[in-house]
């Protein structure tokens, strides 16, 4: 990789064969996102306790309402990095830009596909509504990045603009019609609305842009373009790499596991 100055930096994972392109990932980003896991599960552990166990933790202000925010945007923001360099990957791989939108849409629908299975399985459980939470914002928003991924500036300006809109929204009180959930997916609630897990487009579509911004500024072409040495294999970042790798599968299973055993210690009890 091309450094600031030009010469060679070996600071990036890299798997090369002389019939293949690069396959990169950087420990950084996985490490970020493995953090970000971890948050997520002590934030869902203390949800879980409040709603089910009757502990009386306040969420929705205060210190555990700035610690779901830094979970979700790093989430969400990562997500929009992420898919800047699946996308200059799918150019080096092919060579050229065709079919590489097609591979970034299958990844969306892939995303948006387990987040609709997942809001299903949740509201016939009983445990209550999604209708529009990270997974639909994350699927949906890599789909409707597809435009932007060749842009900067255009990137940014476009953030801006719907996170201003979804504050428009918010302070001005716009609603939704009663039973009216159509609408929500933008912002607009119907009164009294209750949910697990909510993620308007407008706002947190802005935040995703905003990291695929960084991602055309700070790993331009899908090279990294600052020197970092390399913690690829160095405890706890190894773990938390491993974590960030398999933050799909870790974030669709482990609600389930986490009430399995607080029903099982007798911690929280449902119904």
């Amino acid at each position: 990789m091309k450094g600031m100055g030009g010469a060679r930096i070996p600071f990036r994972a890299e798997i090369t064969s002389k019939t293949t392109p690069t396959v990169t990932r950087y420990w950084e980003i996985d490490s970020w996102r493995g953090v970000a896991i971890i948050t997520m599960i002590i934030f869902h552990l203390m949800f879980d306790l409040w709603a089910y166990g009757g502990v009386p933790v306040v969420l929705h202000k205060g210190f555990w309402f700035y610690f779901q925010r830094f979970t979700a945007t790093s989430f969400i923001m990562l997500s929009g990095v992420s898919v800047v360099l699946s996308y200059h990957g799918a150019l080096a791989k092919r060579g050229s830009a065709d079919g590489v939108a097609g591979k970034i849409l299958r990844r969306g629908l892939h995303v948006l596909g387990i987040g609709l299975i997942f809001s299903l399985f949740m509201r016939l459980a009983g445990f209550g509504r999604i209708d529009f939470g990270v997974l639909h914002l994350i699927g949906t928003s890599i789909i409707c990045s597809i435009p932007f991924l060749r842009f900067r500036w255009l990137t940014l300006a476009v953030a801006a603009a719907l996170y201003t809109l979804s504050y428009v929204l918010k302070f001005r009180d716009v609603q939704a019609p009663p039973n009216v959930y159509w609408l929500v997916p933008l912002g607009i609630e119907p009164p009294d609305y209750q949910y697990l897990d909510y993620f308007p487009f407008p706002h947190w579509f802005a935040v995703f842009l905003v990291g695929v911004f960084l991602g055309t500024v700070l790993y331009q072409g899908g090279e990294r373009r600052w020197p970092l040495p390399n913690f690829d294999t160095v405890f706890p970042f190894s773990f938390l790499q491993f974590l960030g790798r398999h933050s799909l599968v870790i974030y669709v299973i482990h609600q389930p596991i986490l009430i399995g055993l607080l029903l099982l210690t007798g911690t929280i009890a449902l119904g």
